[in-house]
């Protein structure tokens, strides 16, 4: 049986298709008609049990080992973002994948001993286009009040290719800047990705939807929600991602929702406007 890495490499995407496959937490794998690939967040170990001895729950669905990203985006510089025993491992074993991440980010990277004409330091509001894709990165407020884990410079992305705007949300709480977003009306969001467990400095389910209803895409997903293993994350935590949909829909949405599943393969399509799973 095929790996989750052989299959993106696999896949043959469809003209005016992009395919998306969940890594969990905030970790996406984009994979555009060009070929190419583009992962958001990837969390390739375990590293963070040694600092708050918290496990993740599964193994990676894609191993340091098997990921082939011809662009890696960290949205921040936590460990489950911007992995500080796994990227180095990939940026060895891949010299063609190209980085691009906020300062704070940059900074680490560079003292892991990657080379910098690699590594594409990018703030809020900037944008950068790579191949087929362009980036275009936004606010994200995404307090965790643990001091020594501040993240001034953490950032959403706006990604556009195939004819798709894809908002993803990184880690954020609900915040004024976001309903704001002057996206551009005539060109909606398509497909929206936000977090949902509503601790370590995110919105909880009920403040996602209540910013997927002020956005309206076309589809909106949660994720952050199935990371760590016998982690609640508190009382302030929201990790159903039905309790979600079910507030979305109570909010008077009409955009699709799709509860995405770890390794799937789904098809964003500006054609059909939703999303078809392989």
């Amino acid at each position: 049986m095929a790996s989750i890495a052989q299959t993106i490499a696999n896949t043959t995407v469809r003209l005016g298709s992009v395919m998306a496959w969940w890594l969990r937490g905030t970790g996406f794998v984009l994979k555009t008609s060009a070929g190419t690939q583009i992962y958001i967040d990837p969390y390739f170990t375990n590293c963070a049990s040694m600092i708050f001895g918290i496990d993740r729950a599964v193994p990676p669905p894609v191993p340091v080992e098997e990921a082939q990203p011809d662009l890696l985006i960290a949205t921040h510089w936590h460990e489950d973002h911007l992995d500080p025993e796994g990227l180095p491992i990939l940026a060895k074993r891949s010299p063609t994948t190209q980085f691009l991440c906020p300062p704070s980010c940059r900074s680490r990277m560079l003292g892991w001993g990657v080379h910098g004409d690699r590594v594409t330091g990018i703030t809020e509001g900037q944008t950068h286009t790579f191949r087929d894709v362009t980036i275009t990165t936004l606010p994200a407020r995404h307090i965790t009040s643990i001091l020594g884990w501040e993240v001034p410079d953490a950032i959403g992305l706006l990604i556009e290719t195939e004819g798709l705007r894809i908002y993803h949300t990184g880690d954020t709480e609900y915040d004024l800047r976001l309903r704001a977003l002057a996206f551009d009306k005539q060109r909606p969001i398509d497909v929206m990705m936000t977090v949902i467990n509503g601790a370590g400095g995110n919105m909880n389910a009920h403040e996602a939807a209540l910013l997927a209803w002020h956005i309206q895409p076309k589809l909106a997903m949660p994720m952050h929600h199935i990371l760590w293993k016998g982690f609640t994350g508190g009382e302030q935590a929201t990790l159903d991602p039905q309790l979600f949909a079910d507030t979305y829909k109570r909010l008077g949405g009409t955009g699709q929702i799709v509860l995405p599943t770890v390794g799937e393969g789904m098809e964003f399509s500006p054609a059909t406007l939703g999303v078809a799973k392989h």
